[in-house]
């Protein structure tokens, strides 16, 4: 996993990601629990559908306290809760 850095904002390790990824997923999925790992597939295993893939994202931005660049956000970055984390991670916009 690896963790991005720019000038304005210091780095966030995917690992960290995840974390926040499988702390907001109950809410997400409107269940009282939900095990997620990394590997975990976000569509197949967890039923993750379109809209409550861009509630994640939303859910994910607030927990974290930052926003994330969508522009290049794609379906294959929602296979896993990891390759989210990584997409994530590289993503964030500096902290105003």
């Amino acid at each position: 996993m690896t963790a991005v850095t720019t000038d304005e904002s210091p780095a966030v390790p995917s690992e960290r990601v995840v974390e926040h990824i499988c702390g907001v997923l109950p809410k997400v999925l409107k269940r009282e629990r939900v095990e997620a790992s990394a590997e975990s597939t976000l569509m197949e295993s967890l039923g993750m559908g379109s809209t409550s893939a861009l509630e994640l994202v939303l859910e994910l931005e607030e927990a974290m306290g930052r926003e994330i660049s969508i522009e290049d956000l794609g379906r294959e970055h929602f296979r896993t809760v990891g390759t989210l984390a990584e997409y994530v991670a590289g993503n964030l916009l500096p902290e105003e």
